[in-house]
């Protein structure tokens, strides 16, 4: 027997309520909870629906909901890094590498500007917490633009913290250079090819997390992404 549209709303507002917020994790567990409820209204016609939820739920696993979720969200994680990781290597191969190199000799140009090296590379960090800032309020105003959320793109948390903890890391590393060292061109470089990663880095994220947002909108037409 299929189920109706208020059926298939409770088993929503069911899974919701145990703790489900995302909308493809939840669409996922309704079509397997679905599935099994028609089975039994086949052979049970009256059966209670709202208790028959509460038994698949009982049986779904030891822990209800909790070790799916963490499953899934592990798997989502490791899948967007490895994405972002294959798309940042494109910048060191043909044609894009022509890209890497344009980035890292403009930034070398602009760095032979300075006499004082230590200055350059204080407004290129600067320039990161400013990224950092813009990141939070993008975060912040996407949060109260989506009317649900999804698993697939819900990496914004952890980018944030990787970011953040990049530019940290790049800061005291100019702070902890010395005098002389500001004055190696080789580790002006390195310091300065370190940053130029940085900036592919964040691009391919964002490359591949605008992929995945197309993705489900396509997979999820009416819902506003």
């Amino acid at each position: 027997m299929e189920l109706t549209k208020e059926q298939l709303l409770q088993i929503d507002n069911y899974i919701f309520s145990c703790g489900i917020k995302f909308y493809d994790v939840r669409t996922e567990i309704v079509d397997h909870f679905a599935s099994i409820l028609e089975e039994k209204l086949d052979e049970n016609p009256d059966l209670n629906f709202k208790r028959e939820i509460e038994n698949i739920h009982r049986n779904f696993s030891d822990r209800g909901f909790s070790k799916l979720l963490k499953e899934k969200t592990k798997a989502v994680q490791t899948k967007f890094y490895k994405q972002s990781l294959k798309h940042l290597i494109t910048f060191f191969k043909l044609p894009k590498i022509i890209v890497s190199i344009a980035l890292f000799y403009l930034l070398f140009l602009l760095m032979n500007l300075f006499e004082n090296k230590e200055t350059f590379f204080q407004i290129l960090t600067g320039l990161g917490f400013l990224y950092i800032i813009a990141f939070f309020f993008s975060l912040f105003f996407k949060k109260r633009k989506e009317k649900e959320e999804f698993l697939a793109l819900n990496m914004n948390n952890s980018l944030f913290q990787i970011i953040n903890n990049s530019v940290i890391l790049f800061n005291s590393i100019t702070i902890f250079r010395t005098s002389e060292g500001l004055l190696n061109p080789i580790h002006n470089s390195i310091q300065l090819g370190v940053f130029v990663v940085f900036v592919l880095f964040l691009w391919s994220t964002a490359t591949v997390y605008y992929q995945n947002k197309n993705k489900v909108k396509e997979q999820y037409p009416n819902v506003i992404v």
